[in-house]
């Protein structure tokens, strides 16, 4: 005798609603605030003109260090004055609902920055975009760090882990660390073997994979 069976359907593209769109509560707001501040992304919520409403930790450490954005006057400008142009214009279309990407800065402290458009919760609040800052290191230090230990590494097999999610090749890091390139790779032979890895590229790649673990920066003083 078959026993029946009660199939449980799940609505399709269902959107979640937590309680932190459902009600302007202060707590979960400060909770939202901190979740961001965890992000390796530096992300800031402004108005197509510019005027800061929020800026996570890494986006208050990327404004105060002002290489290539600054926040004068209670607004958020390009530090070079050849480029104010540049990221006004895209504010503005990101106000008007068009993505953008761009680049702001010298070659030599290059930002990317993405514009997404937020649009409005409700008729007659005003606009924002949301600007996400580009990564200045493909691996944070603090997450290369936990994953060494995490995988057993000794503290020099650390640093030549670091310095191969930097982009450097064997000869590279041998200079970095002074040491010599047959050090590095036999490291780099037992790096491989202790995380279970076939080549530099499978390593580094399952580095990048990794949740960013984003260091406990003090929250800078911003002039306006």
């Amino acid at each position: 005798m078959l026993e029946s069976i009660t199939t449980i359907t799940r609505p399709a593209n269902v959107i979640y609603a937590g309680p932190e769109r459902r009600s302007g509560d202060a707590t979960m707001a400060g909770w939202l605030a901190r979740m961001l501040d965890e992000m390796d992304h530096g992300m800031l919520l402004i108005t197509p003109a510019g005027e800061l409403r929020h800026a996570n930790q890494p986006a208050r450490h990327e404004l105060a260090h002002g290489a290539c954005l600054r926040l004068a006057n209670g607004r958020v400008q390009a530090s070079h004055a050849d480029q104010h142009g540049v990221l006004h214009e895209v504010l503005v279309d990101a106000g008007r609902g068009r993505r953008r990407l761009t680049s702001i800065g010298d070659k030599v402290n290059a930002l990317s920055v993405a514009a997404v458009p937020l649009g409005s919760d409700q008729e007659g609040d005003e606009t924002l975009v949301l600007l996400v800052l580009g990564r200045r290191q493909s691996c944070e230090a603090l997450t290369v760090d936990f994953f060494a230990r995490t995988q057993g590494l000794t503290s020099a097999e650390a640093k030549v882990l670091q310095a191969l999610c930097d982009g450097l090749r064997p000869k590279e890091a041998a200079r970095r660390l002074g040491v010599a390139v047959s050090t590095i790779r036999t490291q780099i032979s037992s790096i491989r073997t202790k995380t279970q890895t076939t080549s530099i590229r499978d390593l580094v790649s399952r580095v990048t994979a990794l949740p960013p673990i984003a260091p406990a920066m003090k929250s800078s003083a911003l002039s306006h």
